[in-house]
């Protein structure tokens, strides 16, 4: 039995307790997991109590906990991240994560080490036994790659061909790639809201019947463009159109920033047209879906993927996206309107206004949406993970045994 770890970025824990992209993607990995597939995954996941209790519910994982929560490392933590940030400096902010997880390797013979996001330099310096072709870089972030990093690693993984063709740029020939489309678990975002709960939430926000609602969830933060949106919804002076917001400055419960400030003062001057929720649990999102007639995602950098995209397609919401990055590989004409970054207030104004103007355009992008995120299941995801880590490890064994 060929032996897996899979070493997270050492900030939200697996199983994805308290959300996070990447911690949801690997958490639909060990749902489906089979040992039938001829590997074991031992998943490197910060501690916290409650994603222990869960983990119990994949008894065929294991799980090797860091302990890096007290409020001391915390701060260090954000600390020694902010300047990071600041200075573009290489500094360690997870060092004691990393730490912990070399006594695994050495103790360990990993067929194959995956790294999900974090360091993936640290990840290349506490390992030093293990051969290149035993890395993979699962790459989830449009990031140029340090020559180091991209050297280090004899295999990449790509949300996207974008990313995969981005990344093989700066790797050297010998560098593997293959591209790992994400995948969403369907039924959370396909379930129907119940007519009562509907009633609560438009009661809530005081939504009318006639209201045009569009709906924003993510990351609160310029790169994701919700200002632009705010000011095209702004400049239409419609007020039947109403915005839903979810998410926060950080897409969690603990953050607030000045970005955000900006946008609230403008959203102020337009009365209740726009509705911040905050925060939103996945499982709670498909309940203002069920209000909304469509979703924006106006992303004004080269994004990866889009986990979000593919919640509101599973949703039934017709969407107006940007031509950025790997987005636009996961949706379709039929599903959404796709607009150019450039000119991006004026581009969002005319395909607000054209979606709001023919209801059974949505219609139709409705039910391509639907169709076109059934192929995106956490099932498939799953299996194609599992096909990616058996050709790597077929690849390594006819370039004769690795060992440590």
């Amino acid at each position: 039995m060929k032996k897996i770890c899979v070493i997270m970025g050492g900030v939200l824990p697996v199983p994805a307790i308290y959300g996070g992209g990447i911690e949801t993607l690997i958490e639909s990995i060990i749902k489906k997991y089979s040992r039938e597939d001829g590997f074991e995954l031992t998943i490197c996941s910060v501690y916290y109590p409650e994603a222990e209790r869960v983990s119990k519910k994949y008894p065929e994982i294991k799980f090797f906990w860091t302990h890096t929560r007290s409020i001391k490392y915390m701060f260090l933590h954000a600390f020694f991240l902010g300047i990071r940030i600041l200075t573009g400096k290489n500094i360690r902010v997870l060092q004691r994560h990393y730490n912990e997880i070399k006594k695994l390797l050495n103790e360990e013979n990993f067929d194959l080490i995956i790294a999900e996001g974090g360091d993936t330099q640290a990840i290349l310096d506490i390992a030093k036994d293990y051969r290149k072709e035993q890395f993979v870089n699962h790459v989830h972030v449009h990031r140029k790659p340090s020559q180091s990093i991209a050297d280090g690693y004899g295999n990449i993984i790509g949300v996207s061909n974008f990313i995969t063709q981005e990344y093989s740029k700066v790797c050297n020939k010998t560098v593997r790639d293959y591209v790992l489309k994400n995948g969403i678990n369907l039924n959370l975002f396909m379930k129907k809201a119940s007519e009562e709960k509907k009633i609560e939430i438009r009661k809530k926000l005081k939504l009318k019947h006639n209201d045009f609602i569009i709906l924003f969830v993510g990351r609160i933060s310029a790169e994701k463009g919700l200002l632009e949106l705010v000011q095209a919804v702004t400049e239409l002076q419609d007020r039947s159109i109403k915005m839903i917001i979810l998410g926060g400055a950080n897409s969690g419960k603990w953050t607030l920033s000045g970005y955000e400030e900006k946008i609230k003062k403008l959203a102020r001057k337009n009365g209740e047209q726009f509705l911040f929720e905050g925060y939103i649990e996945n499982d709670e999102i498909c309940n203002y879906a069920a209000l909304a007639d469509i979703q924006c995602i106006p992303t004004l950098i080269e994004e990866a993927a889009g986990l979000v995209l593919l919640e509101a397609m599973a949703a039934g919401l017709p969407t107006v996206i940007t031509k950025s990055g790997g987005m636009v590989e996961y949706a379709t004409e039929e599903t959404s309107i796709i607009i150019e970054r450039e000119n991006i207030v004026e581009n969002l104004k005319k395909a607000i206004l054209y979606l709001k103007n023919n209801p059974e355009v949505r219609a139709k992008m409705s039910l391509a949406a639907k169709k076109q995120s059934q192929q995106f299941n956490e099932e498939w995801y799953y299996r194609s993970f599992a096909d990616i880590v058996k050709e790597i490890l077929s690849k390594n064994a006819g370039q004769g045994e690795i060992t440590k």
